[in-house]
C-alpha cells in the first residue's frame, strides 16, 4: 500500500510541475511578445556571469525534472514555444527553487547567410533547454543567477 501512496504523490509532484510549467509558459511568451527584451534581460539574472560548472546529485535532478517539463509540455502549448520561451520559463522556475543556472544567446548564420538567434539553459553541466541546436551557434551573451560567492568561497543564494 505504501508503495502506491508513494507512487501517487510521485505522479502529483509531476503533474502540478507540468501545469506550472505550462502556465508560466504561457506568461512568458506574452511577456517576450510585448517586453522589449532589454527589459525582460535585467530579470534573468546577471549579464556575462556564469553558474558553477558542478553541482550536486540532487540539485542535478531537480534541474533534469525541471528542464524535462519544460521541454515536454513545449510540445503541448497552443502558442509558440521556442528556446527562448522554454529557456526563460525553466530559468524562473530554477531560480524559485534556488537552482543555479546560466541562460545563453546565441547567434549564427542560416543558410541564405542570415543570422538567426538561439537560447538554451545550463545548469551545472547539463543543458536544460535548446541543446539541440547550440553547438551551430556561437553565445554571445549570458545571464545567471546565484553565481557569485561570497567571501567564504560559497555559492550566494
Amino acid at each position: 500500500m505504501e508503495i502506491y501512496i508513494s507512487q501517487f504523490k510521485k505522479k502529483i509532484k509531476i503533474n502540478l510541475l507540468l501545469t506550472i510549467a505550462f502556465f508560466l509558459m504561457g506568461i512568458v511568451r506574452l511577456a517576450v511578445l510585448i517586453i522589449p527584451f532589454r527589459f525582460i534581460s535585467r530579470s534573468i539574472g546577471e549579464r556575462m556571469a556564469e553558474s558553477p560548472i558542478e553541482v550536486n546529485y540532487s540539485t542535478y535532478m531537480k534541474a533534469a525534472k525541471v528542464g524535462w517539463a519544460v521541454s515536454k509540455i513545449s510540445q503541448f502549448t497552443p502558442w509558440e514555444s521556442k528556446c527562448l520561451v522554454q529557456s526563460i520559463t525553466a530559468q524562473i522556475l530554477l531560480r524559485l527553487i534556488k537552482i543555479p543556472y546560466t541562460l545563453y544567446l546565441g547567434l549564427a548564420k542560416d543558410e541564405s547567410n542570415k543570422l538567426v538567434a538561439h537560447a538554451w539553459l545550463r545548469c551545472g553541466g547539463l543543458i536544460l533547454t535548446g541543446a539541440r541546436e547550440k553547438d551551430r551557434f556561437v553565445a554571445v551573451a549570458k545571464f545567471s543567477k546565484f553565481s557569485k560567492e561570497d567571501d567564504k568561497g560559497k555559492v550566494k543564494y
